[in-house]
């Protein structure tokens, strides 16, 4: 859901690979619109698939009827009223999808949304009203032509609002409901025949690369989505009323269905083509370079003026009190005022990786062979295998199993890859059991330990490999003064894309790499190294220390959420055995292609600077 270098939750739908070698994929997304089937079910239902469709709008399928819903009903059944507002949210959508030709072929019930109590001898009951929630999918033919909310700078400076409609109904939306207006005239998806048009022109602009970025209106109206674009990219916006076909309220807070796009240039042919079927469209906002939100009445007179990160803030309190009772509400704090501060926690990337777009060639008739170790619970084994694979190696897939009965001792194999995930469910601690499957095991130990003496061999322990290989280091020849790792400092379970800098060591997998500033996934709950500031004066004498999380500018950092798990000076990779094994707690096997990162450096095309870890192995295995 994060998008862009501030990594802000505005995506309108996820998107995933379907292989390491293909641009295909697939899209979901999600519509609901419970708070409708309050006053009107059949129109819940329709603006549901509308806003879901709306969502997934910004990557381009094949075709409407590709999309596949499941549906999920929530009622209070039981009653003649909540048995008719089901009839009729069930009749809309089924109705809507047969003239579109979408399938749903799974759907799940909850039929009980009712809770009956006694208190004080009177009987209370509350009925949950109808809600249909939709959960769409589609295949891909190519993820890279997918457009975000993201705001390019190389794009117009104007924003366009493109609304199916101009009726603005405002039933049920947050303007409704705090100024009582009345709710009997609720949004809805009118026209299925012009929806269908709507969805043609915009995919086929988006393939063109007309539309540069987009999002969605029809949950929380205009203003909502204008906001919501300014926090993604930190870019002022300036609104103008006298450019609205209607100058009031009713344009910010409507949540008909619609969106907003920016576009590449101005062209004529597209803005007839919407209004040809009865689409209404107009700049909505122009992107300025305060760091502002400005709104000027028809008469140019300024009626609001906030800093971004004023509203951004404002916008994010429910997350924040939600957070504060979940997390540790000090982590939870430090993120929310570390929203006044974008220049430091935006993500970057400086390298000098040669490899973007093709490979080098390796020599394929005497492949190195590398063990994608796996254990009860290890689930990161598939995207490793694929990132050695990629670089010359023949990955194969070990189990621990293989090695405690004697029958793999791995002297065939030139590395040894301990992957990430929860082994035994980490019920032990972090990495503990794997770990005690080795040290109590003469079988698994003898093998490890001379695996790790060979000099032409080398090691990489990941998240949970890491934490594993820590437990191990008596096994590892000068990784004595290793730390265990505890859990993070937010208490939680961190899953982000993080920024990290390469810090010049042994490590024989980043040679070369040193003062590179590149983002990372991270995906940990025991992920901070317990290091006193001895240890971390004995490991950077050493040449140890092999990478860090940073600030933007590349300076070490102890600072939540730029130091995901809290450990000191942000320090986040080990290596010994002069460079050839090295532990890490990010995964740089998640986001060796570019399409992996959620955001994506303009000067990447295929591969992330990520694969010169990979490709080292590989040149290091040839050397020796």
């Amino acid at each position: 859901q994060m998008v862009g270098r501030y990594q802000v939750p505005t995506s309108n739908y996820a998107l995933s690979s379907s292989s390491f070698n293909s641009k295909r994929g697939e899209v979901a997304a999600i519509g609901e619109k419970p708070q409708i089937a309050i006053f009107n079910p059949s129109a819940s239902l329709r603006m549901a698939f509308g806003e879901l469709i709306l969502n997934l709008i910004s990557v381009p399928i094949v075709n409407i009827s590709k999309v596949v819903l499941s549906a999920n009903w929530m009622a209070a059944s039981g009653e003649n009223d909540n048995n008719l507002d089901l009839i009729e949210g069930v009749k809309a959508l089924s109705e809507i999808c047969c003239e579109l030709g979408v399938a749903i072929p799974v759907g799940k019930d909850s039929m009980s949304m009712r809770t009956d109590w006694n208190e004080n001898h009177k009987d209370y009951s509350v009925v949950s009203p109808l809600s249909g929630i939709l959960t769409g999918l589609a295949k891909v033919p190519d993820v890279s032509a997918a457009i975000t909310t993201e705001l390019r700078s190389n794009a117009s400076q104007s924003l366009y609002c493109i609304r199916l409609n101009n009726k603005l109904r405002l039933g049920c939306s947050i303007l409704s409901f705090v100024k009582n207006y009345d709710h009997s005239a609720t949004p809805d998806l009118d026209d299925t025949y012009q929806f269908l048009q709507f969805f043609k022109i915009i995919q086929k602009f988006i393939k063109c690369g007309l539309i540069t970025s987009l999002h969605d209106i029809s949950d929380g109206g205009l203003i909502t989505s204008l906001c919501e674009l300014s926090f993604t990219n930190k870019v002022g916006l300036n609104i103008n009323f006298s450019n609205y076909k209607n100058n009031n309220l009713d344009e910010f807070f409507s949540e008909e269905l619609g969106i907003v796009v920016q576009l590449s240039n101005i062209k004529k042919e597209f803005f007839a083509e919407l209004e040809a079927i009865g689409c209404v469209i107009y700049e909505c906002a122009q992107i300025s370079k305060s760091k502002n939100i400005k709104i000027f009445d028809k008469d140019k007179k300024l009626l609001l003026d906030k800093k971004i990160y004023d509203l951004e803030k404002i916008w994010s309190e429910n997350s924040l009190a939600v957070r504060k009772l979940r997390d540790n509400p000090s982590s939870a704090i430090a993120e929310h005022n570390a929203l006044e501060f974008p220049e430091i926690y935006s993500l970057v990337c400086e390298d000098n990786f040669q490899f973007s777009q093709e490979l080098p060639v390796f020599n394929n008739e005497s492949k190195p062979k590398v063990a994608i170790l796996r254990e009860q619970g290890v689930n990161g084994h598939i995207e490793m295998a694929a990132a050695f694979t990629f670089a010359g190696f023949d990955a194969v897939d070990v189990h621990m199993q293989d090695i405690i009965c004697g029958e793999e001792d791995l002297s065939s194999f030139s590395g040894l890859i301990a992957c990430g995930g929860f082994s035994y469910g980490d019920v032990l601690g972090a990495g503990n059991g794997w770990a005690s499957t080795i040290k109590y095991n003469s079988n698994a130990k003898n093998a490890f330990k001379l695996f790790f003496e060979d000099e032409k061999k080398f090691a990489l322990g990941v998240c949970n490999g890491c934490q594993m290989f820590s437990q191990i280091k008596e096994l590892i020849p000068g990784a004595e003064i290793w730390p265990n790792f505890i859990k993070n400092d937010s208490d939680q379970f961190e899953a982000r894309l993080s920024q990290i800098r390469i810090v010049k060591s042994d490590s024989i997998l980043l040679k070369d790499m040193h003062d590179w500033l590149i983002p990372v996934a991270v995906a940990h709950g025991e992920g901070k190294a317990d290091l006193s500031k001895q240890q971390i004066k004995a490991l950077k004498k050493k040449n140890m220390v092999a990478m860090s999380f940073c600030e933007a500018n590349g300076k070490p950092t102890n600072f939540y959420p730029m130091n995901p798990n809290g450990t000191r000076d942000g320090i986040t990779a080990f290596t010994a055995a002069n460079g050839r094994v090295t532990i890490m707690m990010p995964h740089p096997e998640r986001v060796f292609r570019k399409s992996q990162l959620s955001w994506q450096p303009s000067h990447l095309k295929e591969y992330s600077p990520w694969m010169q870890m990979f490709i080292n192995a590989r040149k290091f295995c040839d050397k020796v």
